[in-house]
């Protein structure tokens, strides 16, 4: 690690920190590429999530598109040969000299959709809200089966 400035060792401690301890990643290994000269890690924030490499890099840096688009293999071609994981991400931490530090994700590809048990249950017709009003829920379902709005009280408004 002796081959990158000081500079770019600090902002990759400080990002090695920001992730492992205050944002809990599971998995963060460090990694050297050497024709570039970038401390990267590769890791994944929680176990049942895909592994993600992360750039940490100087906001004074300059990337050229070419840059961009190859940054993936710039950095699978740094790993070791056990690591045969098709990596989707590239997370960039982007650090300011005040060592303000800032996220951008670089997916390839088409992401699939995450689909959340919510909206797989009201896709289902299994559930109508999830508000935990037991009032609100059954006017809702007695509006939508009846098509009507029931009521006890004589003097109601509707507006």
């Amino acid at each position: 690690m002796n081959l990158c400035d000081p500079k770019q060792k600090a902002f990759a401690q400080r990002v090695y920190f920001d992730l492992k301890i205050c944002r809990k990643w599971s998995k963060l290994h460090v990694y050297f590429n050497e024709i570039n000269k970038w401390i990267f890690f590769l890791g994944r924030p929680s176990d049942d999530q895909p592994l993600t490499f992360v750039l940490p890099i100087s906001s004074d840096e300059q990337l050229t598109v070419d840059d961009l688009f190859n940054l993936r293999s710039k950095l699978s071609s740094a790993l070791p040969s056990n690591i045969d994981e098709n990596i989707p991400s590239v997370l960039m931490a982007i650090i300011a000299n005040d060592f303000t530090l800032g996220y951008f994700n670089f997916s390839f590809g088409l992401s699939s959709p995450i689909i959340t048990k919510t909206e797989t249950e009201i896709s289902n017709n299994q559930i109508i809200s999830t508000i935990n009003d037991d009032f609100t829920t059954n006017e809702i379902k007695k509006e939508i089966v009846n098509n009507e709005w029931p009521t006890n009280e004589t003097n109601a408004t509707w507006d």
